[in-house]
């Protein structure tokens, strides 16, 4: 393994606390994702102090709306040149070309990875908010408009991997979180894989948060994913 695909999930309303973690886990840790609770809180202004790290940047915000106001929010968030960012696929493919355009037209080397059906999903909660079909059904469907539509990967679940790179290969980057080891509390995360298995299975990034910012030693536990999948 050529680099390491672990981005640690800093999810905290605090700049300090954001990077003294940082710099605490960044000898164990590939990259960096900062999500809603983060920006909603530190802003542009904190985006741009972790993208000081030096560590490759996540900016996990998840855009769904209609295409013209993602794409007006998406030019703002290229400008802060992360690594990887997200749409929601559900969006639709309107939505996904302009995104892709722009992204095209301002020569962007961030990469546009798309959303295909949350963590914290599982069959009867999607059946509830009136989408049909298996939570596996979907992801292949939303996988299947990610890759028409340009998009550079997608995000899914452990549960997902193989499916996703047995019909698609390299042609899209697998972005998984849900990643827990056999000791650690599944919290809201429904769809969960150790982190080994989730490399073995194919993942390009796995994406893993509490289990190592709520550790007692978020050292130590950073070192334990990483050596896991050695």
């Amino acid at each position: 393994m050529n680099k390491n695909p672990i981005y640690c999930a800093i999810d905290t309303s605090s700049i300090d606390n954001a990077l003294k973690l940082i710099d605490e886990i960044s000898p164990h840790i590939g990259g960096v994702k900062l999500g809603l609770e983060f920006f909603t809180s530190c802003g542009v202004e904190g985006v741009e102090k972790v993208a000081k790290c030096k560590l490759p940047l996540f900016l996990d915000l998840k855009l769904y709306d209609i295409p013209n106001t993602v794409r007006k929010s998406l030019k703002n968030i290229l400008s802060l040149e992360p690594t990887y960012t997200t749409l929601h696929v559900s969006g639709g493919s309107d939505m996904i070309r302009e995104c892709v355009n722009l992204k095209k037209q301002l020569n962007s080397f961030t990469k546009l990875i798309g959303v295909t059906m949350l963590t914290s999903f599982e069959d009867n909660s999607m059946n509830e908010v009136g989408i049909s079909g298996s939570v596996s059904e979907n992801v292949k469907k939303l996988s299947h408009l990610a890759l028409d539509t340009g998009m550079d990967g997608i995000v899914c679940s452990p549960m997902e991997i193989k499916d996703v790179k047995n019909m698609f290969g390299s042609k899209l980057e697998v972005v998984v979180p849900g990643i827990r080891n056999q000791t650690d509390n599944n919290d809201d995360q429904k769809r969960t894989l150790s982190a080994k298995k989730a490399i073995e299975f194919g993942a390009d990034v796995i994406v893993v948060g509490r289990p190592i910012t709520s550790a007692d030693s978020p050292r130590d536990a950073a070192k334990i994913f990483h050596q896991s999948i050695k």
